[in-house]
């Protein structure tokens, strides 16, 4: 019977194994600040610098959520739009 190679073994396996929860470990200890101000949901939302592009924001969101309010979208519909005015206040004004 032929030697079986290193990469072939479950040793390799082991080591793979140990690398990939490391790996992992050290994603979360990296974030772990951003990771546990997600759990908690007190994550603010960032205000622009740029006073035209804060108005623009403030105008548009306003308008998609009368829309949400007044029953004329849904709730998926008023994530896109407002996904859609930040493009376009962030293309008109920078950001």
């Amino acid at each position: 019977m032929a030697a079986e190679r290193f990469i072939d073994s479950w040793r390799a396996r082991l080591v793979a194994g140990l690398v990939l929860i490391l790996s992992a470990a050290s994603l979360v200890y990296i974030h772990r600040e951003d990771l546990t101000m997600f759990a908690r949901g007190d994550a603010a939302p960032a205000l622009p610098a740029n006073p035209e592009l804060a108005a623009c924001l403030s105008e548009r969101y306003g308008a998609v959520d009368r829309m949400l309010a007044e029953g004329v979208i849904d709730d998926a519909k008023h994530t896109l739009f407002k996904q859609r005015a930040a493009a376009m206040c962030q293309d008109r004004f920078g950001g």
